[in-house]
This record gives structure tokens, sequence and C-alpha cells, in this order.
């Protein structure tokens, strides 16, 4: 049986944003288990970095490799939609994880639930269905807003 070619485009979008998200996603964890390091060691010792099979360098060189392998991604698949998911939700990463002062946002509870349903809920969501939708996502996405909106 033949492959269609919308099949084709559909795997090679749905592939490109779900490795991309992967990587980003390993990128923000390692990030907060770094942070995290000392707390880890006593609520979750089996953690890499918290039970010392990683050390510091090699948990921020995974990262590293981890936020370029996604960015790559992103700027391969040449989706406006993917680039802006990957990046916001790096910077959501980074503003709940960081330990530096008016950042580390899981400190606060409101803040840190607020940083994940904001990701999870609407960043991810978005950005992926405005991704699968193609160069007009703009557009399409403001129609049916505009629909939700007045019809509902």
């Amino acid at each position: 049986m033949a492959v269609s070619a919308p099949n084709v485009i559909f795997f090679d979008m749905f592939g490109k944003a779900v490795c991309s998200a992967l990587c980003m996603n390993i990128a923000i964890v390692g990030l907060n288990q770094v942070y995290d390091k000392k707390i880890d060691m006593v609520n979750k010792p089996y953690l890499p970095l918290a039970s010392g099979e990683f050390n510091a360098s090699t948990a921020l060189f995974i990262i590293a490799f981890s936020v370029l392998i996604s960015m790559l991604l992103g700027v391969y698949s040449d989706s406006t939609p993917l680039i802006c998911t990957l990046v916001s939700s790096l910077a959501f990463g980074v503003m709940y994880s960081v330990d530096i002062r008016m950042l580390r946002w899981k400190e606060n509870p409101f803040l840190a639930t607020s940083c994940i349903l904001i990701v999870r809920a609407l960043i991810v969501q978005i950005g992926f269905y405005c991704h699968a939708l193609g160069r007009y996502s703009l557009l399409l996405l403001l129609q049916n807003l505009t629909y939700l909106y007045f019809f509902f």
C-alpha cells in the first residue's frame, strides 16, 4: 500500500514537533533538577543528579545540548508557531526553576500553578495547533477564537 503525500507531510510535521518538544522538556526538567539538587537528595534520591550518577557539568551539557537540538528542529521545521512554543516554554521553565531574584516561581504556589497551567494548557496546546495548521495558522486561530467568542 502506497503512502500518500498528505500522510508524509503530517508525520513530518508531527515528528518535528514531538521530537523538539521532547528535547525541550528534557532541558526544562534537567534545569529544575540542577536547581533542586539538595531537595531532591532528600525527596527523590533516585534522580541522576541527586544520586550522583551525573555531576553538575554533565547535567548542564545535557541541558544545553537538548535546547540546541530542540531549537534546531524548530528552525528546521520552518514553523514560527513551533519556535515560539519552544522559546516560551523554555522561558517559563527558567522562571519556574532558576534561583535568581524575582524568579524561582515555584516558591510561590500561585505563580507555580500559573506557570504550569500557562505552559501546558495554553502555550503548548495553541502552539501545536497553530503548527499543525501551517502557514495560515494565525488567521485560522483568530477566526476560530472569534467564532467561539460570538457563538458560544
